[in-house]
């Protein structure tokens, strides 16, 4: 890692994954109040967490009450790294980073995540994957995504965020990134892992044997996992792991 930057507070440092777990679970945690005092309403820490971050990655945070009582600190990292992990997979012919935003199918990923509802945020993210992974016919933008995939990929990305709220983020190698870029990256590879396996596993052969070429085509993930985790992104053949497996459980996950 870089040197540290350490601000005000003896240890406020962003560069130390210690701070970032407690940031990000102060800054879930302020989603989730301030949801619910404005409606009642029960959120995921997952989509709270994601939602701040994207509203900071957009420069949103200073602009809105929504968002003026997160915790200070660079919060659209988490947002960056899931961006860049989308960039890498889905800009295939212009592998150029945060140009997800300007895609056909990734429609300003991180600006629909800030904002649309909370509890849509991961909703949001999973649909525009799912589409831009399956675009239909000709890349018809009128194309449907399949509801359970979106929730198998929404799901898939919660979990990963929920597991990494205290315990250390998957390295993103050749990069010197902080706790929350290198989560966030981490977050979108389990969502990108769950469409692949889902549309590996599609029930119309030709549809499974076009994903099976194409991703066979792409470069490796970036990404490793310490242990090699069976559920983060580690077991992830190259980029994209098109192998089939069991269905995965769509039932909401536990705040």
């Amino acid at each position: 890692m870089s040197q540290p930057h350490v601000e005000s507070g003896s240890y406020r440092n962003p560069s130390d994954d210690a701070w970032w777990r407690r940031a990000l679970d102060a800054t879930g945690a302020t989603m989730q109040l301030h949801a619910y005092e404005q409606n009642g309403q029960e959120v995921t820490w997952s989509d709270a967490v994601m939602n701040a971050s994207a509203a900071a990655s957009m420069g949103w945070r200073q602009n809105n009450e929504r968002w003026a009582d997160l915790p200070k600190g660079p919060l659209g990292n988490l947002a960056d790294g899931f961006a860049q992990r989308l960039a890498e997979e889905y800009n295939r012919d212009d592998n150029v980073g945060y140009h997800i935003d300007n895609t056909d199918f990734l429609p300003n990923v991180r600006a629909y995540m800030a904002r649309g509802d909370i509890d849509q945020t991961l909703e949001s993210a999973a649909t525009s994957i799912v589409t831009s992974a399956d675009p239909g016919e000709r890349g018809s933008k009128r194309h449907s995504p399949d509801p359970d995939l979106v929730a198998e990929v929404r799901n898939a990305m919660s979990q990963r965020l929920l597991e990494g709220r205290y315990e250390s983020a998957p390295a993103v190698r050749d990069e010197e990134q902080n706790f929350a870029y290198r989560l966030g990256y981490a977050t979108a590879d389990a969502g990108v892992k769950a469409v692949n396996e889902g549309i590996a596993a599609h029930p119309d052969p030709e549809l499974a044997r076009s994903v099976q070429r194409a991703l066979g085509a792409q470069a490796a993930p970036r990404v490793t996992v310490p242990g090699e985790r069976a559920d983060g992104a580690a077991g992830r053949p190259a980029s994209g792991g098109a192998a089939a497996g069991t269905a995965k459980d769509t039932s909401p996950l536990t705040r």
